[in-house]
C-alpha cells in the first residue's frame, strides 16, 4: 500500500461469543481522506478446494456477528503457506480473498476502493515429509483416469473405475483422493464417484498437463493448406487423432459459427513420421500450419470418436489441449464446454 494509507491491527477483538471464537486477525485500513475499512482474516496451515465452503461460513459469521456489534466488515480473506491456484477460484467466485507465503495476493475492498491481485507460484514450495497424499495429475496413469471420468457412466467405484481405465487400483484411489480435496468429483459414503464436475476436473488436469509440453511435438507445413491435409486424412493408413480448433468443429452443434477462424491443425499420430511422409508435410522452424504431435500415451487415440469419416480426440482431451494451447484457444475451449452442456451431464458451471 501507499505510504498515505495505514494498516493497523485490532488487538481487542470485538467479534467474540461463546461458539464462535474471535478471527485470527482483525485489520482496520485506513485511506488518505480518512475513510476506512475492517479486514477479517482467517489463517490456516493448509486450505484445499473442499474446505472453502466451512471457510467461507465462518468468515460470513464472523461478518454477521461484528454487524450485530455495530461494526462493518469491509472485506475477508483467508491466509495460509499455499494456496492453489482452483483454492482462488473458489475462494474468488465467494468473494473472498487470499494471501500465501509464495506471494499470491488477492485484496478487494469495496470502501475505500482497493483491489490488490498479484501472482506468486502456482505450486507449493512446501512438503511434509509425512503426508503422502497424491499431489499432481501428471502423466499417463492420471490422464487416464481423467479421460474415463468425463465419458463413464455413474456410479462408479474405486476399483470398477481402475478396471475401465486400465490403470492400478492403488492409481484410482490415490487419483479419486486428490479429485475430492479438489472439488472435482463427488462420492457417496461407499466411496464410488456419484458425480462429476467436469470444468474443474479438466482445469485441475491442466495445472499438470500441457498439449506442447506432454506430447512429442513436430511442426510442419502443408504448402497446399489446411483443406488438404483435412481431406487427405481417411486416407492415412497411421492411426490419426485431431484435436485443437479443427476437433472443435466436429462437436459444435450444426451452424454454430466458431469463435476463431481455423489458421492451423493439432494431430496426434502412432506414426508421425510416416503421417508427416504420407500428407506430403514438410518440417518447419516457422510458418507452421500442422502440428504433428506423438500422444503422451495411446488412451488419445482409444479414446477418439469418428465424425464424418474423420476420427476425433475425446472432449475432455480436447478442452485439455485448448485450454493450454497458443492463441485464442483458451476462447475456443469455453465455446465447445459451452456446447457440452446441452449434451453430456457434468459440463455445467
Amino acid at each position: 500500500m501507499p505510504v498515505s494509507w495505514s494498516i493497523t491491527e485490532d488487538l481487542e477483538l470485538a467479534i467474540k461469543g461463546a461458539s464462535l471464537g474471535p478471527p485470527d486477525a482483525l485489520l482496520t485500513i485506513v485511506a488518505p481522506d480518512g475513510r476506512s475499512a475492517a479486514l477479517v482474516i482467517e489463517s490456516r496451515s493448509t486450505v484445499s478446494p473442499r474446505d472453502v465452503a466451512s471457510v467461507a461460513a465462518q468468515l460470513d459469521a464472523y461478518r454477521d456477528k461484528a454487524e450485530r456489534e455495530g461494526r462493518v466488515i469491509g472485506g475477508a480473506m483467508v491466509a495460509a503457506p499455499f494456496v492453489s491456484p482452483t483454492t482462488r477460484a473458489q475462494l474468488e467466485q465467494r468473494g473472498l480473498g487470499w494471501f500465501d507465503s509464495t506471494g499470491n495476493l488477492r485484496l478487494r475492498l469495496d470502501e475505500p476502493a482497493v483491489f490488490l491481485d498479484r501472482a506468486g507460484a502456482d505450486r507449493s514450495g512446501f512438503r511434509d515429509p509425512a503426508d503422502r497424499l497424491l499431489k499432481s495429475l501428471r502423466g499417463p496413469a492420471a490422464a487416464k483416469v481423467v479421460l474415463e471420468l468425463c465419458e463413464t457412466s455413474l456410479p462408479v467405484g474405486v476399483r470398477e473405475l481402475a478396471e475401465r481405465a486400465q490403470v492400478g487400483l492403488g492409481t484410482s484411489a490415490r487419483v479419486l483422493e486428490l479429485l475430492d480435496r479438489e472439488t472435482a468429483v463427488e462420492r457417496g459414503e461407499d466411496g464410488a464417484v456419484t458425480s462429476v464436475r467436469k470444468r474443474v476436473l479438466v482445469d485441475r488436469w491442466t495445472q499438470d498437463y500441457r498439449v506442447t509440453a506432454s506430447n512429442e511435438v513436430i511442426a510442419t507445413l502443408d504448402p497446399r493448406g489446411l483443406d488438404h491435409a483435412l481431406k487427405a486424412l481417411p486416407s492415412v493408413g497411421s492411426r490419426v487423432v485431431v484435436t485443437g480448433s479443427a476437433a472443435t468443429r466436429a462437436y459444435l452443434p450444426k451452424g454454430t459459427t466458431p469463435v476463431s477462424p481455423l489458421v492451423s491443425l493439432s494431430l496426434y499420430a502412432e506414426d508421425p513420421i510416416g503421417l508427416i511422409g504420407g500428407l506430403g508435410l514438410r518440417k518447419v522452424e516457422r510458418g507452421m500450419n500442422v502440428l504433428v504431435m506423438r500422444p503422451y500415451d495411446v488412451v488419445v487415440l482409444a479414446r477418439s470418436r469418428t465424425v464424418d469419416g474423420v476420427r476425433y480426440a475425446a472432449p475432455g482431451q480436447v478442452v485439455a489441449d485448448l485450454l493450454t494451447g497458443p492463441g485464442r484457444s483458451g476462447e475456443e475451449a469455453e465455446q465447445l464446454m459451452t456446447a457440452l452442456e446441452s449434451r453430456e451431464q457434468g459440463w455445467e458451471r
